[in-house]
């Protein structure tokens, strides 16, 4: 039985190329948590956090003080019985009050990744997939203005042809007029599949209805599905979408944990659920969302945050063994203009979908300048 002998905990910052709009925040950075926890058989497993309170219910800050308790309560524990692991976060939780949706799911990427060494298979093969299923990944566009929308399409076809890019995803702002004439112009240029993101923009549900109507009778079956129409938790609002338009509705804000999708299923208000992760508390959890899902004939897509490698790969890894899953919005590494992983272990882009690395655990290795900061005697919290 191999034991965890040390957990360190690190952040890191990366600044975007340009800002990210969505319809209630723009980014400039990434600021994540990087996790590692180390065994006394010399097995290393990496994690990676990505908080944002509005979505995944914990800060940066919060998410390091709710480590801080996880390191100490984990240690001597055996990373592969992941079960007893969650049973240990959920502990935590009640002891402190303290919730981390994105450190349960760090700790999580890094046990299975630990597992996926200890067996020599990668995360993919651990989840019960003999092969990765192939599923069309999107790239995003944030919120911009139409011309700089036409900009980044025309970009991004350029970028990622030899990607064999299938989908583009679409970020909207609840303002009809402009949301439609931006879908329209890339529309135009791209003559693939596309997905819209409200976040939650459109606070009257028969404006969001007229809007994806009209865009339905132009485009049709080439919008794949829409997410998050409506203000988070709004399920009737959500429900009465879905029960007016012909484009498949997926809950993502609305569907952060478990709970939440089981209520999302008994109410039936949406014809899907957006997996991401982070909000999930990791692929334990994520893996009971899918059950509970398929159970009510829900579909899947697989989503992130503003994630590098690490917490990307385990999304590919999870999305590509998982069945239901239609879409996978696993993109954020593809666009950083830095990575603390080694591009050569990332998940491939090829043929417009995202492909794990068949090799153990999660399949990716870190930078060596990133290596030897975590290993140096320096007290290093923030490694970029």
């Amino acid at each position: 039985m191999v034991r965890i002998s040390s957990i360190n905990v690190f952040s890191f910052d990366i600044r975007l190329k340009e800002p990210f709009r969505i319809s209630f925040q723009t980014f400039t950075h990434v600021e994540n948590i990087l996790v590692v926890i180390k065994t006394d058989s010399e097995l290393i497993g990496y994690g990676e956090a990505a908080p944002f309170k509005p979505i995944t219910g914990d800060s940066r800050e919060e998410a390091i003080k709710f480590s801080s308790y996880a390191v100490g309560r984990l240690l001597g524990m055996d990373p592969t019985n992941i079960e007893e692991i969650h049973k240990t976060l959920e502990e935590i939780e009640k002891l402190t009050g303290l919730r981390s949706q994105t450190v349960k799911a760090a700790i999580d990427m890094a046990c299975y990744d630990i597992l996926g060494k200890m067996k020599n298979m990668p995360v993919y093969k651990i989840l019960g997939a003999k092969k990765p299923n192939i599923i069309p990944n999107t790239i995003t566009i944030g919120i911009k203005s139409i011309h700089e929308t036409e900009k980044t399409a025309r970009e991004y076809l350029e970028k990622f042809r030899e990607n064999g890019l299938k989908r583009i995803k679409l970020k909207l702002s609840g303002n009809p007029r402009d949301d439609y004439e931006r879908v329209m112009v890339v529309a135009k240029l791209f003559d693939g599949e596309l997905t819209l993101d409200a976040n939650q923009a459109y606070v009257d549900p028969d404006t969001a209805v007229r809007v994806f109507r009209k865009l339905y009778d132009e485009l049709g079956d080439r919008i794949v599905l829409i997410e998050e129409p409506c203000p988070k938790g709004d399920l009737d609002k959500m429900k009465y979408v879905k029960e007016h338009v012909d484009i498949p509705i997926f809950a993502d804000e609305s569907a952060a944990t478990y709970e939440d999708a089981v209520k999302i299923a008994k109410q039936n208000a949406a014809d899907g659920i957006n997996i991401k992760l982070q909000k999930a508390g990791g692929i334990f959890w994520g893996l009971k969302i899918a059950e509970i899902a398929h159970e009510y004939g829900l579909k899947l897509m697989v989503g992130c945050m503003l994630e590098s490698g690490i917490s990307i790969s385990a999304g590919v890894h999870f999305a590509t063994a998982v069945r239901d899953v239609i879409n996978t919005d696993l993109d954020s590494d593809l666009t950083l203009p830095l990575d603390i992983v080694d591009e050569n272990t990332r998940p491939l882009f090829k043929n417009g979908a995202r492909i794990p690395k068949d090799a153990p655990g999660l399949g990716i290795k870190l930078k060596p300048w990133v290596l030897d900061l975590i290993e140096s005697n320096l007290v290093v919290q923030r490694i970029i």
